[in-house]
Order: structure tokens, then C-alpha cells, then sequence
């Protein structure tokens, strides 16, 4: 009983090092791509015309700072900025009709009128993207804020491109939540960009994204992902990279940033990581390799804590600091990289925090239709 007992541990110790041991390959694959980082500004003499696009619920507090940044943008080609309501019940149709009597490039549409079958903000960008007139799909969410040379920096990667990736930030506030979001958001960051450099790209977000509007039509736009909750970045990105040929870039000017919505509670924060992970966890449908660095992440994570309760404090002090040691080179030189300053308080509280937080994360993913967004359930 005894021997079968030690088997059993042994076994147990050697598939969590197997699983660590994983991770730290896909951290290497991440920092291999940090490397070959280039952040020149490109050139380009051709101006294409863009259609911006963003979908709106219930968004009267945030709405005019983006509509007004919007209505700044210094891009010397042609713009329109298609603003969908997805029916609202706040005052979103008077203040996007307040831009258009002045500004004729802003369009305003109701998901009232459409007859589409997809579900939730998939339904409301579909209308956008049937109703633009321009190739070029630029995106951002309602509760960002982006430069007046956002689109002009984000348009100098069209002429190698067909799906350009755009960086978004959390601005670091007072409250710890905010911290943790801000390094959670930017490890998320620099890893995208970096498996775009390493040309597997993997992640995206619907913050700050680019493509073609006859890309979307050729693979016949969401209709695979139609059941989804999310799905309109990372996954689509895969069916694109899967059903076409596309070439992906990242934009690693700063001027093309997207500043995202600051989270200073907790609940807020999880609910929306909880819609995320939704699409991590069956993103083996649509990238296996993707799949198992978000796999042995969790469990790489899970076992770090099962060593802590088992008072086997040795081997989870080796791993934690092995750990950090690759993760913190990821932000620190991934910042660099990128030209933004780095906080090595928060990072720290990060690193600590997210263990847990990724456990919870993980079986929290198989909730995800119980989660309400903006007052629909999944």
C-alpha cells in the first residue's frame, strides 16, 4: 500500500514537471518572438479608404468620448464611422445623431433592423460590416479611447496585410483590480504580438483590430462561430488564418494604441475575463497548439497549488521562481519592445494574484452561459 502510494506521487510529481516543463516552452516561443519585435514606423504612399465600425449597447456615458475621437482622426483618405445601436434603451441614438448633424461620415444603425440569425454583438457588427462601402474593417469597442492618428498608424500595416492587429491598454488607477488588469491585459499584448513576429499569430481583440471586409465575406463571415458568445477576435482571426491565406501584422506604434476600459471592481472585471475564457476553452476547435499552451497554463498554475497544500513548499518555491524569472522577462523586455513603462510593484502583485485567478478562470469557463452581457444571456 505503501509502494503504490509513493508510485502514485512520483507519477504525480513527474506529469505536473512534464506539464510545467510545457509551459515554459510556450513562454520561450513568446520570448523568441519579443526578439524579433521591430518597431520602425513603415511608410507607405497609399492611402486606402476605411470604414470604422463600432457597436453600441446602452453606451451614453462613453459614447461621446469615442464618437469625439472619432470626429479627430487625421487620416488623409476617406473615413466613415458606421455606429450600431444594438437597441438601446438609453439616450445612444440622440448622441450619435448629435455627431452625424455635424459630422455627415457618421451612420448610425439599429440591429432592429436586421434579420440576421447570429447572436449578440456578432449580429450588431455583421449589420456594420453589410452596411460599409470601404474593403478596409476598422474596429474599436465603445468604451476605448483612441488617438487622432489612430487610423493612419493603423493603416500603414494595409499594404502587406490583410489583418492588421492593434495593441490595447489598461490604464493603471488606485485600486488593485485596476493594477491586476493592467498587467493581466498587457502580458496578453505582448504575447499576441509576439506570436505575429514568430508568424503564428494567435490572439487579437476586438479593441483594436483590422481586416477586409472581402475576407470576411470569402470565409462567409461569423457564421461558424454563429452560437458563440464572443468569438469575433481570437477565433475569428483562427477560421481567417484557417479558411485563407492571410498575411497578419501587429501595429507597434504607440500613436495606434487603443486605451481600454478601466475595471475598479472585481466583479466587473471577472465577469468580462469569464465571457473571455469562454473562447479559450474550446479554442481546440480551432487551434490545437493555441489550446494547449492555454491548457498547460492552467494546469501548470493548478499544480504550483496542489504543491503548496501538500506542504511540498521545496519544489513550488523552484517553480514559482523559474516561473517568474521567464514571466517577468516577457513584460519587462515585451515593454521595452513596445516603448511603455513598466511597474515592478504591480507586476509582482500580479504574478501572485493570477495564480490563482488563472485556476479559477479555467473552471470558471464552463459557466460561461450563465453569464449576462449587456443584459443577454449567452
Amino acid at each position: 500500500m505503501i509502494i503504490g502510494y509513493l508510485l502514485q506521487v512520483n507519477i504525480y510529481i513527474f506529469l505536473g514537471l512534464l506539464l510545467f516543463f510545457f509551459y515554459i516552452i510556450s513562454l520561450l516561443f513568446f520570448i523568441f518572438g519579443i526578439f524579433r519585435i521591430s518597431n520602425k514606423s513603415k511608410k507607405t504612399d497609399i492611402i486606402n479608404n476605411i470604414s470604422i465600425i463600432v457597436c453600441v449597447k446602452n453606451g451614453e456615458y462613453s459614447l461621446p468620448n469615442i464618437l469625439s475621437d472619432l470626429h479627430q482622426q487625421s487620416y488623409p483618405g476617406n473615413l466613415e464611422f458606421i455606429i450600431v445601436d444594438d437597441e438601446s434603451t438609453d439616450q445612444t441614438k440622440n448622441i450619435i445623431y448629435q455627431f452625424s448633424n455635424v459630422d455627415t461620415r457618421f451612420k448610425y444603425f439599429n440591429t432592429n433592423s436586421s434579420t440576421s440569425q447570429l447572436k449578440h454583438k456578432k449580429r450588431a457588427l455583421e449589420l456594420g460590416i453589410n452596411q460599409s462601402k470601404y474593403n478596409w474593417l476598422l474596429y474599436t469597442d465603445v468604451d476605448c479611447r483612441v488617438k487622432n492618428t489612430w487610423a493612419l498608424e493603423m493603416s500603414k500595416n494595409f499594404g502587406t496585410s490583410d489583418y492588421v492587429i492593434g495593441l490595447s491598454e489598461v490604464k493603471e488607477e488606485n485600486s488593485l483590480v485596476s493594477k491586476f488588469q493592467s498587467i493581466d491585459f498587457r502580458m496578453l499584448m505582448i504575447s499576441a504580438c509576439s506570436s505575429v513576429f514568430m508568424n503564428y499569430p494567435l490572439a487579437c481583440t476586438g479593441q483594436n483590430q483590422s481586416y477586409k471586409k472581402d475576407i470576411f465575406n470569402s470565409i462567409s463571415g461569423y457564421t461558424k462561430i454563429s452560437g458563440l458568445l464572443q468569438g469575433d477576435d481570437s477565433i475569428f482571426l483562427q477560421i481567417c488564418r484557417k479558411y485563407k491565406k492571410i498575411k497578419v501584422s501587429f501595429s507597434v506604434n504607440k500613436e495606434s494604441f487603443v486605451r481600454a476600459k478601466t475595471h475598479n471592481k472585481w466583479k466587473d472585471f471577472i465577469i468580462q475575463r469569464i465571457r473571455w475564457a469562454g473562447d479559450a476553452n474550446i479554442m481546440w476547435k480551432y487551434n490545437m497548439y493555441f489550446y494547449f499552451i492555454i491548457l498547460s497554463t492552467f494546469l501548470s498554475n493548478l499544480f504550483i497549488i496542489t504543491l503548496i497544500f501538500n506542504n511540498n513548499y521545496y519544489l513550488a518555491i523552484l517553480l514559482l521562481s523559474v516561473k517568474f524569472i521567464f514571466e517577468n522577462f516577457i513584460y519587462t523586455y515585451g515593454s521595452k519592445k513596445m516603448k511603455i513603462q513598466t511597474n515592478q510593484i504591480s507586476f509582482i502583485l500580479w504574478f501572485f494574484i493570477q495564480i490563482p485567478y488563472i485556476v479559477f478562470m479555467g473552471v470558471a469557463s464552463f459557466f460561461v452561459n450563465n453569464i449576462l452581457w449587456k443584459g443577454q444571456r449567452a
